[in-house]
């Protein structure tokens, strides 16, 4: 990386090379839904788009993609 990169969410720098093709930092991106980070995965510049999906109502715990998919 030739020039600091900076999460597009809290504004940190970015240490490593996957964060910043994706332009958001780890601690950011571990915050993120599944769906979300698919999102993001296909097309980096979706970042608006992809925080803007609905979270799903759950109790806290995340379905397995199993669960998604047989639903």
């Amino acid at each position: 990386m030739s020039e600091a990169a900076v999460c597009v969410l809290c504004h940190r720098p970015i240490r490593s090379a996957a964060a910043a093709k994706r332009r958001i930092g780890s601690g950011c991106w571990r915050k993120l839904t599944p769906a979300q980070r698919a999102t993001i995965r296909r097309n980096p510049r979706d970042i608006r788009a992809a925080l803007n999906q609905p979270v799903p109502a759950t109790d806290g715990q995340l379905p397995l993609d199993e669960q998604v998919i047989n639903q």
